[in-house]
């Protein structure tokens, strides 16, 4: 079978600039992504979106030096900062995008001061999927889904999906959990809702038989050089496919509940 060695899979954010240092590690400037995506072409990298990934997964015709590069969220700098560079490299990508910020801002990062970030209009999300660039589902409002409860977080999930399909006209069949967090159950209802994959975070790379519904994927920061960025995906200093669930991650599901219900927020069992 081709296509046996481990996958990265790599996750950026935003392709701009901020004031905000509490958001600095999540946003990665033009400079540094073009070194990023020029890296992975000189080396002889295979890009591909996660739709592709995983049906050549599934018909075991993965190429050798597969790699995915996905966005997450539906930042308007996506269409100002990376779909150029993405462009000019002939690199395809996955964009996961939060549906009831489209055309808004950012509102869910008002905590880190970045909640006026703006967000793409559906028109650039059509725009954006019409060359190429395959739009996957991010949840609704982008909610930590492990913790809110089921009733909550399916009809996220599903409400995510259906308001993505009406506005392309099209099938959507990737996902990715926001903030990387998922549990047993939010992969069942992510399965549920007609997915046929989803995201995680990890910073890992992807086995090749790891779990569709749990895929790894490595952090992107600015301070990574092209140099670094080769490294991470050659599985310098990265495990490879970790536990879906492990105790520690349990722990911290505990205590952002419990965070939760402090807050008020809606939840339940």
């Amino acid at each position: 079978m081709m296509g046996a060695q481990p996958i990265p899979i790599l996750m950026y954010h935003s392709v701009g600039a901020t004031e905000s240092e509490a958001y600095r590690r999540l946003t990665v400037s033009p400079d540094t992504f073009a070194l990023h995506m020029a890296a992975l072409v000189e080396q002889g990298y295979r890009p591909m979106t996660i739709r592709d990934l995983v049906a050549a997964r599934q018909s075991g015709t993965v190429p050798a030096r597969a790699v995915a590069v996905t966005f997450d969220d539906g930042l308007r700098d996506f269409l100002t900062g990376a779909l150029p560079i993405l462009q000019r490299y002939a690199v395809p990508a996955t964009l996961f995008i939060a549906t009831r910020y489209v055309g808004a801002t950012a509102r869910w990062l008002t905590e880190v001061g970045e909640g006026n970030r703006p967000m793409l209009s559906w028109n650039e999300v059509r725009e954006i999927a019409a060359v190429g660039i395959e739009c996957g589902a991010h949840t609704h409002s982008h909610p930590q889904l492990d913790i809110i409860g089921n009733a909550l977080a399916g009809e996220e999930i599903r409400t995510g999906k259906k308001v993505l399909e009406d506005q392309l006209d099209a099938d959507v069949v990737s996902f990715a959990y926001p903030y990387g967090y998922s549990s047993r159950k939010t992969r069942q209802l992510v399965r549920a809702a007609g997915f046929a994959s989803a995201c995680r975070v990890r910073h890992a790379l992807s086995s090749a038989d790891e779990d569709l519904f749990a895929l790894s994927r490595i952090i992107v920061t600015d301070t990574v050089t092209a140099e670094d960025l080769l490294d991470l995906m050659a599985g310098e200093g990265l495990a490879v496919a970790p536990p879906a669930d492990r105790l520690i991650g349990t722990g911290w599901r505990l205590a952002r509940r419990a965070m939760l219900v402090t807050q008020g927020a809606p939840w339940e069992a």
